[in-house]
């Protein structure tokens, strides 16, 4: 009977593991609230679903099953939707990360307690909620305030002096029922993936460079991979992952970190149990490394043995993203996309507004509008073509 693996969303960011299902000879479900996502044509069974409402997934599972659909496993591609993985794998016993793993990382002060008095280095952190009346945050400049829940630095914002806390705490806790105040961690940043296969096993997948301002918002202006870092600092990055695995009791699954090198060591910022967002395990890892991740999660989703050839650099490339960053404004024209593509090196360019779109102000990740990514052998030359797609890419607002 052949198989089935579903995939929770159905943007652009899960068209790449939607290919790898076909490539494995899977049959595929995907679900998304969007009726019109990119994905719907792309699958075998579309269901118009929140991504976020496990109840209906396991209910929809429970009915494609008895019309003779087998249903094997479940992966989370780049959405925020690792406790729906989770419970839908507590439910029919799939390989996969549990609900309560998942809620865990979602729920970033709880990650911070989990990890407390745990062998792995904390921040130093307190909680807050719209019960908290007085402000004694007892931590060192500088610090940063962010959502408890939030993605992508929604809401996060960094601070060196007490100038405008109370107002942002004020701000948050309109939206978030809890915030989180933290040391903010001084040093260069990476995204870690790794993944337990079937078996258990921990298997080391990646390590992306990530590059932020840090002014006042923590945005991502761009991504290399491989890293730079030197072998013996990637190595206590994989490590850092393994623990964080184990402390949180993940027996197959992904773990992924957001971690950064400081003048202490490596600390975790956040982790999560899906596989990365963004550009990085979907375009920016296979340019660079050939590297399979999607079939990685995949196999392991359905409780089956990693390929070797998979985790192979098959390509010895560097592979970078950057972003052309026009006035925030509402956009009047667009031009120099298909210039850029032609030039020797760009992989892709990504483009998700239009004209009369409206770009916000640059404060978290989800600001960026357009993404480009590139590949070459020489780290050097990559930059140079990055530099030059992007100074060709002409956003104009008004």
């Amino acid at each position: 009977m052949k198989e089935y693996i579903w995939i929770i969303g159905g943007s652009i960011h899960q068209i790449p593991a939607i290919e790898e299902a076909k490539n494995l000879g899977l049959g595929i479900v995907c679900s998304d609230y969007n009726s019109n996502c990119v994905a719907k044509d792309e699958v075998d069974i579309f269901v118009n679903i929140s991504i976020y409402d496990k109840e209906a997934h396991i209910e929809n599972i429970k009915r494609l099953k008895k019309e003779g659909i087998n249903i094997k496993g479940i992966v989370c591609i780049a959405v925020d939707a690792a406790i729906t993985m989770g419970a839908v794998n507590d439910y029919f016993g799939f390989c996969g990360v549990s609900e309560e793993i998942a809620t865990i990382c979602k729920d970033k002060t709880r990650f911070r307690k989990e990890i407390e008095n745990s062998i792995i280095p904390n921040a130093k952190f307190k909680i807050l909620t719209k019960e908290d009346k007085e402000l004694n945050l007892d931590i060192d400049f500088p610090i940063i305030i962010k959502p408890n829940n939030g993605f992508g630095s929604v809401g996060a914002k960094i601070f060196h002096n007490q100038t405008g806390i109370k107002e942002h705490i004020d701000e948050l806790l309109n939206s978030f029922e809890k915030i989180l105040v933290e040391e903010f961690y001084i040093g260069e940043e990476q995204t870690v993936q790794c993944i337990f296969d079937c078996n258990g096993n921990f298997v080391p997948e990646y390590i992306t460079d990530r590059f932020f301002t840090r002014d006042i918002y923590p945005v991502e202006i761009g991504l290399q991979n491989p890293s730079s870092l030197a072998k013996n600092i990637q190595e206590e990055l994989f490590d850092l992952a393994k623990k964080t695995g184990e402390v949180l009791g993940i027996k197959s699954g992904t773990v992924k970190l957001d971690s950064i090198v400081t003048k202490k060591g490596v600390r975790i910022i956040e982790a999560t149990v899906r596989v990365a967002g963004g550009l990085d395990p979907y375009f920016l890892v296979p340019a660079s490394t050939g590297k399979n991740i999607m079939q990685n999660a995949i196999l392991t989703a359905l409780g089956k043995k990693l390929k070797n050839e998979a985790l192979e650099n098959s390509k010895n490339k560097y592979a970078l993203t950057g972003s052309p960053f026009p006035k925030p404004g509402i956009i009047k024209n667009i031009q120099g996309i298909e210039e850029a593509k032609k030039l020797q090196g760009v992989e892709q360019i990504f483009l998700f507004a239009k004209k009369g779109d409206t770009i916000k102000e640059y404060k978290d990740g989800t600001s960026r509008v357009c993404f480009v990514l590139v590949s070459d052998k020489s780290l050097q030359e990559a930059n140079s073509i990055l530099k030059q797609a992007i100074k060709l890419i002409k956003i104009e607002t008004e």
